[in-house]
């Protein structure tokens, strides 16, 4: 859980601006949903008198019409709650897209464009892959409470135009490429097939699943030069997932459940808060190697 998380306690969620914008989505939102709750007691005001009326038209007791007064309130009632829940739905909503905008200079790229490959690898496979990476980016999210933090989503492949890094987390000389994979339930850890690290389920069930992040660390160390540290990682998301004793591969590929690798990403950021100086030549280096959404 992120409450447990060193760093996560030791910085403050990032500060909502109340733009312009912002403040008018919010009186919008408040307005609307008052006028709907004011429409709505007025009809229910309204509809009481015309039950009296109709007692008297069809001469039944205001007893005997008891249900339909019980079901004029209960629905006026229900209705209120609705429009009550979509207007903190609303909130959030306009809460989340302005703290969105708020950090828009931090985060680059598009999450989930693994779904442009459906023909390739299948529908199966690529949603599930995409949500895989949706979960990771709404993680990454939570380290821009730690200031100097970057996110990149959807970064080129060195040498594969078909191929993309998922996501990569920057700050001043510290690049983690990171690999989401969604899976089901069991323990995944690392082997060794020839120039591939294969992913594998711990009992030795499936034939395992290649993995090239080794090759894009290579390939961005390159780029970036020597005196930037990039870690490759592969972060596993489901339910009861764990990472087997293997979780550094033979090519220097860590492997972490979700919640460990954000924990492990954190905790070293933190620590590195005051070390070293901000490097833009790396942020401009990664803003070029964007793939377009």
């Amino acid at each position: 859980m992120p409450e447990d998380w060193r760093w996560f306690g030791a910085h403050r969620p990032a500060q909502l601006t109340a733009t312009p914008r912002y403040r008018a989505t919010v009186a919008r939102v408040l307005l609307g949903s008052l006028l709907r709750i004011v429409l709505v007691i007025v009809s229910v005001v309204l509809a009481m008198p015309a039950i009296t009326w109709l007692s008297i038209a069809t001469r039944l007791s205001l007893y005997q019409l008891a249900p339909l007064t019980l079901a004029v309130l209960v629905t006026g009632s229900v209705l209120i709650v609705v429009i009550l829940a979509k207007w903190v739905r609303s909130m959030r909503n306009a809460r989340a897209e302005a703290l969105r905008e708020e950090l828009g200079g931090r985060v680059f790229g598009s999450p989930g464009m693994v779904l442009a490959a459906v023909e390739k690898y299948g529908r199966g496979r690529v949603e599930a892959g995409a949500r895989g990476e949706m979960s990771t980016a709404l993680l990454l999210e939570l380290l821009l409470r730690i200031p100097g933090v970057t996110v990149y989503h959807g970064l080129q492949f060195p040498g594969n135009d078909d191929a993309d890094v998922d996501h990569a987390v920057v700050f001043r000389n510290i690049v983690y490429l990171l690999d989401s994979k969604l899976y089901r339930w069991g323990q995944y850890e690392w082997s060794i097939s020839g120039e591939k690290d294969l992913i594998v389920r711990s009992d030795g069930y499936g034939r395992g699943t290649a993995n090239w992040m080794h090759v894009a660390a290579h390939g961005y160390q390159r780029l970036l030069g020597p005196q930037v540290e990039v870690v490759p990682m592969v972060l596993i998301h489901g339910r009861k997932v764990s990472v087997g004793r293997r979780s550094l591969s033979s090519r220097g590929v860590h492997m972490l459940t979700a919640g460990e690798a954000m924990e492990r990403i954190g905790n070293t950021i933190h620590g590195a808060l005051e070390i070293g100086k901000d490097n833009p030549a790396v942020r401009d280096a990664l803003a070029g190697k964007l793939k377009a959404a």
